[in-house]
């Protein structure tokens, strides 16, 4: 997309998130601010006896605090959305724990994962796999915690088949421990 576009994008009420993101209500305050942008053009410039002299002003001053508005409004949804990207796990973070975990050194996999899931944004697939680790090293109750927190988030029903198997391993995890005992 060309700079100039992406420009014009930012100054048009709504239209960010209703290309983007699809979004139904940006796109009637897209629609909202065309039309009162055509009334404003038509009764200052075709058609001048349509509205009075501080209707037209009223009119062009609203216009020009609903972009001022909406360029905040953007500038905020920017900066708390790098806020949580910053928050989740990156990859190359993800696979040295997955390593760590598959050479058996639990601890350096959980000192890797634990940020990404003590914060307010959880990594999801950093929190199943540090349920993993608890359920490996014997800490069935902190496993289930991690996993019924990933269950309440917004996106855990994305992964309910892997949380599911999760809980399928610590119930077998449990069985062995009892057989093992007895």
């Amino acid at each position: 997309m060309p700079k100039s576009f992406r420009w014009a994008m930012v100054l048009w009420p709504g239209l960010v998130f209703a290309w983007q993101a699809g979004s139904l209500r940006a796109l009637l305050i897209c629609l909202g601010f065309v039309f009162a942008l055509q009334a404003a053009w038509i009764g200052t410039f075709i058609w001048p006896g349509l509205l009075t002299g501080w209707e037209s002003r009223l009119l062009w001053c609203s216009l020009a605090a609903l972009v001022i508005g909406s360029i905040l409004y953007q500038t905020y949804c920017a900066a708390r959305d790098g806020q949580a990207r910053l928050s989740l796990c990156s990859d190359r973070v993800l696979q040295e724990a997955q390593s760590e975990y598959l050479r058996g050194n639990y601890f350096e996999a959980e000192e890797l994962l634990t940020p990404y899931v003590s914060q307010g944004e959880w990594d999801v697939e950093a929190a199943l796999c540090l349920a993993s680790i608890y359920r490996r090293t014997g800490r069935l109750e902190a496993a289930a915690v991690v996993l019924q927190t990933i269950e309440s988030l917004e996106r855990g029903g994305l992964w309910a088949a892997e949380i599911a198997q999760e809980y399928r391993k610590m119930k077998d995890s449990k069985r062995n421990k009892r057989t093992e005992s007895l």
